[in-house]
């Protein structure tokens, strides 16, 4: 008997619950107004900040960079020596094996290839080895387990359009600096 009186109960209070709660109840308008005016705040605030895909020399010199530092990480990290090599003037490869002087090389999945693709219309322009000229698909890098690189590397990269020009250097000690776009 106990066991249906509270159920009575619980019941009751349900009922009433649901007799003082307005179904038509919304939002009004004000509110809604208020969550639109900050949302057009936010969005203004935040648009200046969105300059990706405007500039294909920065962004692919940044890309590459990137891609590099990386190689020069999963070397440190899975103590095994990563190379990066040219396939074009618009596109790299990124490699792995035990050591930088392997002759059988596997090509590293965990890259992206849209990644190691330049944006139309930026490509490798020259190519400096050691201080060296060399062809501008002639060059490679190669990080060691302890994230050094087996060269001095410099890459000059060009937006064929604007003829703006930036220069990706790697240092022997696995350093990665991108000059200003000139």
């Amino acid at each position: 008997m106990r066991r249906n009186t509270l159920s009575f109960v619980f019941y009751n209070r349900l009922i009433r619950y649901q007799h003082t709660a307005n179904l038509n109840a919304g939002m009004s308008l004000i509110e809604i107004l208020v969550v639109v005016a900050l949302t057009a705040m936010l969005a203004a605030f935040a648009a200046p900040a969105i300059t990706f895909g405007t500039n294909p020399l920065r962004d692919t010199s940044n890309r590459m960079a990137a891609n590099f530092k990386l190689a020069r990480a999963k070397a440190m990290a899975k103590t095994a020596a990563y190379r990066i090599r040219p396939l074009s003037v618009g596109q790299v490869v990124i490699e792995h094996a035990n050591n930088c002087n392997e002759t059988t090389w596997t090509t590293a999945s965990e890259f992206v290839t849209e990644d190691l693709t330049f944006d139309t219309p930026t490509e490798v322009i020259s190519a400096q080895v050691d201080g060296s000229g060399v062809a501008n698909t002639g060059w490679n890098v190669c990080f060691n387990s302890r994230g050094r690189a087996n060269q001095t590397l410099e890459l000059t990269f060009q937006d064929t359009n604007t003829n703006q020009q930036r220069t990706l250097e790697i240092f022997v000690g696995g350093n990665v600096d991108l000059s200003e776009i000139s």
